[in-house]
C-alpha cells in the first residue's frame, strides 16, 4: 500500500467520524457511503502523488439509485458507484451553486493535518450535499445527464450508459433511443448496440 492511499484512509476515517454516523467509510473503495431514500450519496476520495510527498485532494460525489442497481444486476453489468456524478474541481461550473471556498489541497503527506478532515467536510457540505438535494431521483438525476447540465458528467461522452440505465429503470427506453442522435459516431454505435440488447429483454 503506498503512503498516498494509507494518507486518503487515514482521512477517509476522520470524515467519518466527524460525520457522527452519517456516512460510513469502506476503506477498499476510498468511498464515504450513506443510504437515502431510493439510493445512496457516495463521496470517493481522490488524489494525485507525482508530486511525493505531495498529494493533491480532492473527492467524486455522486447518487446511485436502488431501481437502477436491479437494471445493473438484470443485465449482469458492474456496479458503479454513482449514476451521476461531479468532480469537486468542477464545483465552479455547477451555475448557482453559493459555496466559493476550496475544492482542492495540496498536502505534504509526512506532516501531520489535524485540520484537513474538518475542511474537506465543509466543503462536502457545501458542494455535495446541495448535489444531493439536487438530483434526489431518477427522474431528476435523467433531466440532467440528458441536458447537458453543468452540476454533472455529461452523458454525451463515455458516460451514455448512464442514462440508459435510468431510462430503463423508467421504463422508456424510447427517451434514450431518441436522445441518443446527439451522440458523435463512435459512442453512438456502442450506444445502439446496447440499446438493442435492452430493448429485446425489456421491451
Amino acid at each position: 500500500m503506498s503512503e498516498a492511499e494509507k494518507f486518503q484512509k487515514w482521512l477517509g476515517q476522520e470524515l467519518e467520524d466527524l460525520f457522527v454516523g452519517k456516512f460510513r467509510f469502506y476503506k477498499s473503495k476510498l468511498q464515504l457511503r450513506r443510504k437515502c431514500e431510493g439510493g445512496n450519496d457516495v463521496i470517493v476520495l481522490s488524489g494525485s502523488n507525482k508530486w511525493s510527498p505531495y498529494i493533491s485532494v480532492a473527492f467524486y460525489f455522486g447518487k446511485h439509485f436502488d431501481a437502477v442497481r436491479l437494471i445493473e444486476k438484470k443485465f449482469n453489468e458492474h456496479p458503479m458507484p454513482y449514476h451521476i456524478q461531479q468532480y469537486s474541481l468542477n464545483a465552479k461550473l455547477m451555475k448557482g451553486l453559493t459555496y466559493t471556498g476550496e475544492y482542492t489541497w495540496n498536502v505534504d503527506i509526512t506532516n501531520s493535518h489535524p485540520e484537513l478532515a474538518s475542511e474537506v467536510k465543509k466543503v462536502i457540505e457545501g458542494i455535495a450535499y446541495p448535489f444531493f438535494d439536487r438530483f434526489n431521483s431518477p427522474e431528476t438525476a435523467r433531466e440532467a445527464l440528458s441536458s447537458n447540465d453543468p452540476w454533472c458528467f455529461d452523458a454525451r461522452g463515455p458516460f451514455w450508459s448512464s442514462l440508459l440505465q435510468v431510462d430503463a429503470a423508467l421504463g422508456d427506453l424510447e427517451h434514450f433511443r431518441q436522445w441518443i442522435q446527439c451522440l458523435e459516431p463512435f459512442y453512438l454505435e456502442q450506444a445502439k448496440k446496447r440499446l438493442m440488447e435492452y430493448s429485446v429483454v425489456l421491451e
